[in-house]
């Protein structure tokens, strides 16, 4: 069984998009079930051994997991904020001492000022809401989760600044500690080395992502 969050272009409902493209390649006989969840929640669901495998993660979010070496992409970060801060906005260092939030789960805190204030919230709107309220500085978000989210809120919130690519981190699939998850993960190594080497894993990243970005190597 795979947990996964709905992410667009990654993993859509429909069964398609880069996650689900990638695991079918390496995994071409293996028969599952997928059930869409908070990203949190499927990590600890993984960490519970209660499903075989979660997309777009890394070794440092469990205590217990067996995680890919080989990346499947470097995960980046949009940023929403106010057209002030955003005016003058260089780098991820320009957020010491702000206020920065994100949806619970993404724990982008290691890869912020040690000065910045993070929290996680569950609902995106709440906390676009709160940026317009200047309650909080910055929202850590995909852009197309932002761009959906604006479109829904509609009116001023319009007049907020989108920056792409503020933080980083490289991503991979990680699988139960167990003997299946033993299994999986080693097929996922061959594989994947096999991909980029051949330069298959752009390729299929291009397909189904329409360009390579987040490409890891």
């Amino acid at each position: 069984m795979i947990a996964t969050q709905e992410w667009a272009n990654y993993t859509n409902r429909d069964g398609s998009g880069y996650y689900f493209a990638l695991f079918e390649r390496i995994f071409p006989s293996y028969q599952y079930s997928v059930t869409f969840m908070p990203y949190a929640r499927s990590l600890a669901m993984l960490e519970q051994q209660q499903v075989d495998l979660v997309f777009g993660a890394s070794e440092d979010d469990f205590d217990d997991a067996r995680c890919g070496a080989s990346l499947v992409e470097v995960d980046r970060s949009d940023m929403l904020t106010s057209q002030s801060l955003a005016s003058g906005f260089r780098s991820s260092l320009d957020l010491n001492g702000k206020f920065v939030v994100s949806r619970i789960g993404y724990d982008w805190r290691d890869q912020l000022p040690a000065g910045t204030r993070y929290k996680e919230y569950a609902s995106l709107e709440q906390m676009i809401k709160l940026l317009k309220l200047d309650r909080v500085d910055a929202v850590l978000e995909y852009r197309d989760e932002i761009e959906q989210a604006l479109l829904k809120l509609g009116g001023d919130y319009q007049q907020l600044v989108i920056i792409d690519n503020v933080v980083e981190y490289g991503s991979t699939f990680c699988f139960a500690a167990n003997k299946r998850g033993e299994y999986l993960q080693k097929q996922f190594e061959r594989v994947m080395l096999q991909m980029i080497e051949s330069g298959e894993l752009r390729a299929l990243m291009l397909d189904a992502l329409g360009d390579d970005q987040d490409y890891p190597y």
